[in-house]
Parts: structure tokens; sequence; C-alpha cells
């Protein structure tokens, strides 16, 4: 049931995006990069915090759907907070950081902009901007997954 809900607000989420002059306009589609394999120790290190954004986005588009605004800031804001991990310094190879690829990185922040928009629009109660906030929020995640989790060779997201 759940998985169900979750499908029918990725899908609708963000779709159609209204114009001030009430006017529809199909959204830009996202760009999603190359696939990049990860090495398994980097593999290993974001392993459990994947497993805990996927509960996350599950209880949070749930609260969107429901319009239970508070607990859909709450979780956007818990996003929004996380800690984040931090890009390696230069000569710092041998850092667990540095098997990450910069991609990473620039999703890691791109996820904490969109997940801090989503707080907003929910404190606003504006249900048309948080819609579109979540499904924004959603398209970070898919691409990092995308060019992350199961990356194909030779394949471009």
């Amino acid at each position: 049931m759940i998985s169900r809900i979750v499908a029918l607000v990725a899908l609708s989420a963000g779709p159609v995006v209204v114009t001030d002059g009430g006017s529809a306009r199909a959204p830009a589609r996202p760009q999603y990069s190359e696939a990049v394999p990860l090495p398994p120790l980097a593999r290993q290190l974001l392993h459990r915090r994947m497993q805990r954004h996927g509960e996350e986005m599950v209880r949070l588009v749930l609260a969107v759907t429901l319009l239970e605004r508070e607990t859909a800031q709450a979780l956007a804001t818990d996003i929004a907070n996380e800690p984040r991990l931090s890009r390696p310094l230069p000569g710092a190879e041998d850092d667990l950081n540095a098997a990450l690829p910069e991609r990473f990185f620039v999703l890691q922040d791109e996820l904490r902009s969109r997940a801090k928009t989503l707080a907003t629009s929910t404190r606003a109660t504006d249900d048309v901007a948080t819609a579109a906030s979540l499904g924004e929020m959603m398209q970070t995640c898919v691409a990092c997954h995308s060019a992350f989790l199961n990356p194909q060779p030779g394949t471009t997201p």
C-alpha cells in the first residue's frame, strides 16, 4: 500500500508546474550524469545512509500526501540538517571520503538544499509548492541512485 502511494506521489508531485498566470507547463527534465561505479569501500560507507534515506522518504512522501505538514517539515528538516560527508582535502587520498567521486558531493549538497526548500514550503502551508518541492527532492534521489546505486558500465542514466 505504502509503495503504491510513494509511486503515485512520485509520479504526480512534479509533472506540471503552474506559473503565476495560472497556466501549466511541463518542468525541465533533470540532467543525469554518467553512471559512476563506486569502489566496494565507498559503497559500504553509503549503504546505511541510503537505507535511512529510503525509510525517511517513504515517511516523508506519506506525510506530504496526507498533508501532515508538521511531520513533513520535521522529516525534511532532519534530512537537510543531517551531517554531510566532507569533500576530501588535497593530499588526503587515503581518506575514506576520497573514494567518493565529486558527483556524490554535488548531489549531497543538492539534496540538502531541496530538503530545506521542502521544509520551508510546508511551513508556509503552500500545498502546491510542497508537492513541487517534494518532486524536486525526489529527482535528486533518483539522480543519485542512477549514478551510484547500480551503474551499468558504459550507460548514461
